[in-house]
């Protein structure tokens, strides 16, 4: 995973002058039917570049990274994002929006 996170950099070291970096705290509250399952906790740095972001960092137990897109075109937006987490095994999921907005 290190090695994914120094490639990363590496490729996009032009684009992070003109990137915005980014703390964020994110909780999870996890529910089976009613019953509460689990409480996760994530803390994140990021970089938020035009239409692109990057994050990762430690959470509850383990760490996770996140990997997103947001383009509009007119009275559509399409959001998308790869998020991943290293716990007692690797977790990952891809989740996708489009959205239309009337004016």
């Amino acid at each position: 995973m290190k090695a994914i996170f120094a490639l990363f950099f590496l490729l996009l070291s032009g684009a992070c002058a003109s990137a915005d970096p980014y703390i964020e705290y994110k909780n999870e509250l996890k529910y089976r039917d009613t019953n509460f399952r689990d409480d996760i906790h994530h803390f994140r740095l990021g970089y938020n570049f035009e239409k692109f972001y990057f994050e990762g960092g430690p959470r509850s137990d383990g760490y996770a990274t996140e990997v997103g897109y947001k383009i509009k075109q007119g009275p559509l937006t399409f959001k998308g994002k790869w998020e991943g987490s290293k716990t007692e095994d690797f977790d990952h999921k891809l989740e996708t929006e489009i959205r239309y907005t009337w004016n």
